[in-house]
């Protein structure tokens, strides 16, 4: 055997054996599968075509005299040839099932014409051998001589048309396969038609490349010489037929392990590459080896064996390193791409990890496990802050679907802790509304999303679209992508929640600048009196808010200090209403009747009964020295008599907003010289030390007790301080507002 014929040999051999090898790995990876079962048969059929030309190459040399070539085993070379029906029946099947759920009995029937050709070749292929069997021997009877050659004439006469099916049989049987591959062909574009997929695509795409390539060969190879002038040698013939081969089934394997085509796991995958690497480097290694010690035994003129022994101790010492340097390679190649479950989990947790918004994070991985896994549908649900429930989105662009809490299948979706086959949980089936959004449908799998305390969601999983069951590293996958959605999840939550802070800074933010515009420039001044005045809004931002306004043209004004419920927008808002309208009624012939009209007014405007605001309402006449007010529930203003006597300004009603028709009275005070009114709000009272306690109205009373004598900017300014250094540094806890009104001294000065 030459040296091109062994190398040929030794190909055919590796080809045929890597087919039937991986026809093996996919039989064993799921049996179950329809498409893996015809998929391995083809494969294995493909192999046995280049094994029994190897094995035929190593025979010939050595059956002189040997009754093999006239053995009909000879011909079982042809079985390979039922791969073409077994490629029709894998277009039937992929990249749809279109025989699913149908009967369709016929379906085997693609497998006559080949089984009729390997027997016509198997047993009778010879025709003169044929006619030699019916040639009989002639006897003394002359009467059974000639019935024996009548039956001879006979056969002899249907031998010679069977002699012609036969020869023209074996000459053109090509051109029925190359139906089968057109057909096989044709009914894969159309599938791929179907197919929304894109790794679903790649996969039908390749195997169409590499049958066409493989078509072109075998058209040129076994069909051209039967119909026209064209002699090929064996040696191409050889060649060329291990060439389509490779090509056609090739383009398998390469979806195999590129596209994961059949949903083959990882380890397969990896296995596969390994031999094939490994194959490569013991292939390479026996023909250097080879090689080299021809090369030697030329040299010298006789065989090396130390030497030879010496190379195969250094392949051995060098073969575990190379071949993980090449299985390194031929992985990075083949291996990593997007479909790999650990290039996708990484991929999405790049994706995933800036997505701020719940929808569009849903959307991602609905995209990602649609292209990955070909899952025919997603669903999330989802505990929703807002509606204290759970949310069902059947998919991602689906109206959701609230979820009762009482449910019993939620209850026990809350106890799973790894990714569940539905029918593995379907005792908590009954009376559950969402077990029925389930079998509707089609779920296959729920995927819990846990954090540490409790069950954030889930996520729910039709069945494939290649008609795949989900594996051990299917699960995996969902594991690591469920812990990425939690983390996600996670940071979506307190995304929101730094929205709404910042939504609610925002309007603390504008209700403080309301609140600073409710505010007068500068308090009224005159000759007999001096007025001061203060408020410092809480972190909160709350509705304290104090003014003054004209009552008519001879000097008198109107005062009004007010504390509105709550904080925020609403109270700044209540606010600006009761400044509004306190303005409309200021001026009128009685205090108390304008301050039951702003409450009747307040009441009817505002739309929560939890609304109210406590008001000081007073109007000063200076050519009279009188102050006539109304408290409406506030604290109760202090009159700091010149004599250090003092008195509260209590005459009134309740709290302005809360009850409609309410009277109000009002009573009036004569002020003279060296006399101060103090009015505030509760923030100045209740500031609190680091003991819990208040500031308090005793401390309130004793600080302007001991300061009456005092400017009323003073007073304003001091009592400040104290409260500062009584209560320490820091932010207030509510607003503070405080009005310092001083009647001036007969010389005109404080």
């Amino acid at each position: 055997m030459s040296t091109s014929q062994l190398i040929f040999t030794l190909a055919y051999f590796a080809l045929g054996g890597g087919l039937i090898y991986l026809a093996v790995l996919i039989i064993r990876d799921s049996a179950r599968v329809r498409l893996n079962r015809i998929t391995s048969v083809m494969l294995f059929l493909a192999g046995l075509g280049p094994v029994f030309a190897a094995l035929g190459t190593v025979i010939s040399p050595y059956q002189s005299g040997s009754p093999l070539k006239e053995s009909p085993l000879y011909n079982l070379f042809y079985i390979w040839e039922l791969f073409f029906p077994a490629l029709l029946y894998f277009s039937w099947v992929f990249p749809f099932d279109r025989l699913e759920g149908k009967k369709v009995r016929w379906r085997w029937m693609v497998f006559v014409p080949h089984l009729f050709h390997i027997f016509l070749l198997v047993f009778v292929s010879d025709t003169d051998k044929l006619f030699g069997l019916i040639v009989f021997e002639q006897g003394d009877s002359n009467l059974l001589n000639s019935i024996k050659e009548s039956i001879t004439s006979v056969l002899t006469w249907l031998l010679i048309p069977l002699g012609l099916v036969i020869t023209s049989h074996k000459k053109f049987f090509s051109i029925i396969n190359l139906a089968y591959v057109i057909g096989a062909v044709s009914f894969l574009y159309i599938g791929m038609k179907h197919v929304t997929a894109d790794r679903l695509k790649k996969q039908v795409r390749v195997i169409i490349m590499g049958l066409h390539a493989s078509l072109g060969v075998y058209i040129f190879t076994f069909i051209l010489p039967n119909l026209i002038p064209l002699e090929l040698s064996d040696n191409l013939k050889f060649v060329l037929g291990a060439v389509m081969l490779l090509v056609g089934t090739g383009s398998i394997a390469w979806a195999i392990i590129r596209y994961q085509f059949l949903d083959v796991q990882l380890i397969i995958r990896q296995s596969l590459v390994y031999t094939a690497s490994s194959a490569i480097l013991v292939g390479s290694y026996l023909f250097a080896i080879t090689r080299f010690s021809s090369f030697l035994e030329t040299l010298f003129g006789k065989q090396m064996p130390i030497i030879n022994i010496a190379l195969i101790v250094v392949a051995l010492m060098l073969f575990q390193p190379i071949n993980a340097q090449i299985d390194n390679i031929i992985k990075r190649m083949f291996l990593r791409d997007k479909s790999d479950y650990r290039n996708i989990a990484n991929s999405l947790s790049a994706q995933i990890i800036n997505i701020l918004d719940r929808q569009q994070l849903f959307q991602v991985v609905e995209k990602v496990l649609n292209t990955s896994l070909l899952i025919k549908s997603v669903g999330f649900a989802i505990y929703d802050d807002e509606q204290k429930a759970y949310i069902y989105f059947i998919s991602s662009e689906a109206e959701p679907i609230n979820l009762s809490e009482t449910d019993p299948l939620l209850g026990a979706i809350g106890q799973l802790k790894t990714p569940t086959f539905f029918d593995q949980i379907d005792s908590w089936n009954l009376g559950s509304n969402l077990a029925t959004h389930f079998k509707v449908g089609g779920v296959q799998m729920i995927v819990p999303l846990n954090d540490r305390e409790h069950l954030l969601g889930f996520m729910t999983l039709t069945d494939k679209m290649s008609g795949f069951k989900f594996g051990y590293e299917d699960s995996t996958l969902l594991s690591t992508l469920a812990n990425q959605m939690v983390i996600s999840l996670t940071n979506v939550r307190l995304y929101r929640e730094s929205l709404v802070r910042q939504r609610l800074q925002e309007e603390m933010n504008l209700a403080r600048q309301i609140q600073m515009d409710l505010l007068p420039d500068t308090p009224p001044q005159g000759k007999n009196y001096s007025i001061a005045a203060h408020s410092t809004p809480s972190r909160t931002v709350g509705g304290d808010f104090y003014d003054f306004m004209d009552t008519d043209s001879k000097g008198s004004f109107g005062l009004v200090i007010a504390d509105v419920s709550g904080k925020g927008m609403p109270a700044a808002l209540l606010a600006a209403q009761i400044q509004a309208v306190i303005r409309s009624e200021s001026g009128g012939s009685d205090v108390g009747e304008a301050i039951a009209n702003v409450n009747n007014l307040i009441t009817n405007l505002s739309s929560s009964s939890g609304k109210y605001a406590t008001l000081f309402y007073g109007e000063f006449d200076p050519e009279k020295s009188s102050f006539e007010f109304s408290n409406a529930g506030h604290n109760y203003p202090l009159l700091i008599k010149a004599d250090g006597s003092h008195e509260f300004l209590q005459a009134g009603g309740t709290v302005i907003g809360a009850f409609e028709q309410v009277p109000y009275d009002s009573h009036s005070v004569k002020l003279d010289p060296n006399d101060l009114l103090f009015f505030y709000t509760d923030g100045l009272s209740e500031a609190m030390n680091n003991d819990d306690e208040e500031y308090g109205e005793d401390r309130i009373l004793e600080f302007l007790k001991n300061n009456r004598t005092r400017s009323s900017e003073y007073i304003r300014a001091g009592i400040l301080a104290d409260v500062d250094r009584f209560a320490g540094a820091g932010v207030e806890d509510d607003d503070t507002t405080l009005i310092v009104f001083k009647i001036n001294g007969t010389d005109g000065n404080d």
